[in-house]
């Protein structure tokens, strides 16, 4: 047993690695379940009050019960405990719980080790149940209190604390696009390099699906004007049962987006909307003498086909309209012994032609009007959910799934449990949670591949995907990934296969090749944008700004990002708004453009909720750093690049958050405190050592170049430099990157008289030196050292040109 490793009678805990093993067995634990047993363990001498769990969880105590007593119920499971025999967990009734399980009590001194406040911060937070508030981005001071690590504590001592301690450390890293699901993660340029190779090339357009349904056109009162969509997609759904394949609602609504709802009749006919051979279906609806006619005509270039069925209630008609057309089209309809009741359905599709029109609040409205036994019902509880997690209200996803799931058993309704599954990882991926989802994702694949429900299954493998890919795990990745994107076409779905190809872009990205990513990222933004998919296509064009960035085309990041902007035009979905936001604040600082940059992310943090929005805060904290080192204030680039350094920012973006440090480093030297840049410059070594990645690699061996230098000691800086450049070199010299660390080391040779070696250096860069400062400033400082007036005057012109508002005087070493 590891010296870190504490001896639960059969089982090992690890806090350090946050694993639980039984035996040579590694035992999956969501994160919430884990930090529960680790506190349950700290506390083992007493009961642990409900509330007091809640807050060392999750940080506060208005938390539903129900989501504790699945937390409990996960955790007994993985024990072979239960509520019944309760040898490791004991419920106290009408008060908590309390471990009751053998320890071995000198192993245990390891969790013993931490700061003796947890017990009382997490009784304060029981006792104080409203959520943090978002504070003032203009308050300095209170942002760095809250998310900075204390002056007198190790960066390295964040990993074996209870959740609270972590302040909800988020376990997720990067972002890759699933606005399927819709996962925007907050996109990671780099990541772990990886010997992995499997091939990631993608189609330049999606296929057309068999068949299409277009919008009804609808003649009767205003009341009715729901079924327009509402009919579309319930004849499109029963198609689908049928066996035909059809295409998404989402896909077609989007494909409509700029078309007039008077064009629906026309579309019929329309050349150029879909393939010659894709069978296109119009409904239509009339209400005339109490009564409903529905027609469906259906047409390719070699078929004319019409359907009418009349009936007292529209959504009876178009279902019987659509199992005639199956009919007539040699396909046998769906089993009608598995319908749903009418009020059920009709509240479904109303509820579902709402969300297909952007109309989220008159969604909420029609279920809080239905009466309260329909509300309850299990499909409704679900649809309330979907339209939390577009309106980016996941705690609330996450309390009212986790409830359903407990009555909603697979052997009751498997392909709901299914999808339920795949809603709930989605909000757990939004919310930075991969092991979570990976859980959830796994049961809902489990489910789905025995049932006909193609677009959920497709769904599920495409978040399992992504798990994938923020483990680094490429290869299984791409498998899932492919496998979505099947499922997709089965489904109709040209959005999703969309958003499948997208994220096989990213992982390029991921895997160093920001170069070979790009032209396939403005591949599939051409393709949503053509299908009028708006939020895909603006996260598609936030990720190509992020790659231009690190290309340093900086000029053209911030033109991409003024093809989004605003993004309130874009998106309802807050948090999507603050990733463009963030990715356009980056690219205005690049451009110079401090003053507007500052603007943007004083916006977001004034914005951003204190406690669910850690890792979005710490990144604009990270930005905020950025330009107040641009504007040469060292001390205050200090204290905001600490108050970014967060665990949230770690699990998040590992990469930026080595970055960031690497920004207090240089901010702390340049005000000539260099005993704690010493101090962290070692922090910061151990901390890439425990990785072990190429491309982090890089910035050790630099932070340690750097330090020398500032100590004056150069002819042991030279080597540490040679080493960093070897090691971007390794780790596919991206500009970003190769401008980062030439930049310091031709410095230092300038300084030390090697201009030669200087000059062969900057040869380098020099293809940036007309879009980046760094590598400007770098021919500024050579053509000074050996005197070449004309290309001094030629080499301050461009950097001048390049520094906007930032004082070239900030750029000196």
């Amino acid at each position: 047993m590891s010296s870190t490793s504490i001896g639960l009678g059969e089982f090992e805990l690890n806090p350090a690695t946050r694993e639980l093993r039984r035996g040579s067995e590694l035992i999956e634990l969501p994160s919430s379940a884990f930090d529960g047993l680790v506190y349950l363990i700290l506390h083992r001498e007493r009961a642990v009050g409900r509330d007091e769990l809640m807050a060392a969880i999750w940080g506060r105590s208005d938390v539903a019960d129900s989501l504790l007593g699945q937390t409990l119920v996960r955790l007994r499971r993985a024990l072979g405990d239960s509520g019944d025999t309760q040898q490791w967990i004991r419920t106290v009734p009408r008060f908590g719980y309390r471990w009751v399980g053998p320890v071995n009590a000198a192993a245990a001194a390891v969790l013993e080790q931490a700061p003796d406040g947890d017990s009382a911060a997490a009784a304060d937070a029981a006792a104080e149940p409203a959520p943090l508030q978002a504070g003032s981005a203009a308050d300095e001071t209170d942002l760095a209190a809250a998310t900075a690590l204390p002056e007198s504590a190790s960066l390295l001592q964040t990993h074996a604390m209870p959740r609270r301690l972590r302040q909800h450390w988020a376990s997720a890293v990067a972002v890759l696009a699933l606005l399927g699901l819709l996962a925007m993660l907050h996109f990671q340029p780099r990541n772990n390099a990886t010997k992995q190779q499997a091939t990631t090339q993608q189609p330049t357009a999606a296929p057309a699906a068999p068949a299409l349904v277009l919008p009804a056109l609808v003649r009767a009162d205003e009341e009715w004007a729901w079924l327009r969509l509402g009919l579309m997609d319930l004849v499109a759904s029963r198609l689908r049962r049928g066996e035909l394949a059809t295409a998404a609602s989402e896909s077609v609504v989007a494909l409509l987006r700029d078309r007039s709802e008077t064009e629906a009749g026309p579309l019929l006919e329309a050349s150029g909307l879909v393939g010659a051979d894709t069978l296109r279906i119009q409904p239509e609806v009339e209400r005339s003498q109490g009564q409903w006619l529905v027609r469906l005509r259906a047409q390719d270039q070699q078929r004319q086909l019409l359907v009418e069925t009349h009936h007292d209630d529209a959504i009876v008609a178009a279902r019987e309209a659509a199992d005639t057309l199956l009919l007539r089209l040699g396909h046998l309809p769906p089993d009608r012994r598995d319908e749903a009741p009418q009020a059920l359905t009709e509240l479904l599709q109303r509820t579902r032609a709402a969300m297909l029109a952007d109309q989220l609040q008159t969604a909420l409205e029609l279920i809080r009007r239905a009466e309260a036994p329909l509300r309850e019902r299990p499909e409704i509880v679900l649809r309330l959910a979907q339209i939390e997690l577009r309106a980016g209200d996941y705690l609330a996803v996450e309390q009212r799934l986790l409830a359903l799931l407990d009555t909603v058993p697979a052997s009751r309704d498997a392909e709901l449990r299914g999808r339920a599954l795949v809603t709930l990882a989605a909000s757990y991926i939004r919310r930075e949670r991969p092991d979570d989802a990976a859980v959830h994702y796994d049961e809902a694949i489990r489910l789905l591949q025995q049932g006909k429900a193609p677009d959920a299954l497709g769904l599920a493998l495409l978040g399992r995907g992504l798990v994938a890919t923020l483990r680094g795990r490429y290869e299984q990745a791409v498998s899932d990934l492919g496998l979505a994107r099947s499922e997709m076409e089965s489904a109709g779905n040209a959005l999703g296969v969309g958003q499948v190809d997208l994220n096989l872009a990213l992982i390029e990205v991921l895997r160093l090749r920001p170069a070979t990513a790009l032209a396939p990222l403005i591949d599939t933004a051409a393709r949503f944008q053509r299908v009028g998919a708006q939020e895909e296509y603006v996260f598609t064009l936030a990720s190509i700004a992020e790659v231009q960035q690190l290309l340093l085309d900086h000029e053209a990041a911030l033109a991409t990002t003024e093809r989004y902007w605003p993004p309130e035009a874009h998106s309802q979905n807050r948090r999507l708004r603050w990733k463009l936001s963030l990715v356009r604040a980056q690219a205005l600082f690049e451009t110079g453009r401090l003053d507007a940059a500052q603007q943007l992310v004083d916006g977001i943090l004034a914005q951003a909720d204190a406690e669910l929005d850690l890792a979005v805060r710490a990144k604009t904290a990270g930005v905020q750093a950025q330009i107040a080192a641009a504007r040469g204030e060292h001390a205050r680039a200090a204290r905001l690049a600490q108050a970014a350094l967060t665990p949230a920012l770690d699990a998040s973006d590992r990469c930026r958050y080595l970055q960031t440090w690497t920004l207090r480093l240089r901010a702390l030297r340049a005000q000539g405190d260099l005993v704690s840049a010493a101090r962290e410059t070692q922090a910061l070594f151990a901390w890439v050592q425990q990785r072990a990645e190429p491309w982090s690699q890089t910035y050790a061996s630099l932070a340690r170049a750097e330090q020398e230098v500032a100590e004056q000691r150069l002819d042991s800086a030279q080597p540490l430099f040679e080493q960093a450049l070897r090691q971007v070199d390794a780790a596919g010299a991206i500009p970003d990157d190769l401008v980062d660390v030439i930049r310091p080391y031709a410095d230092m040779l300038v300084r030390n008289g090697q201009l030669d070696q200087a000059r062969a250096l900057s040869a380098r860069i020099a293809p940036w030196a007309d879009r980046d400062l760094r590598a400007a400033s770098v021919f500024v400082q050579i053509n000074s050292a050996l005197g070449q007036t004309k290309a001094l005057h030629l080499a301050e012109q461009r950097a001048a040109q390049l520094a906007g508002e930032r004082p070239l005087v900030a750029i000196e070493p």
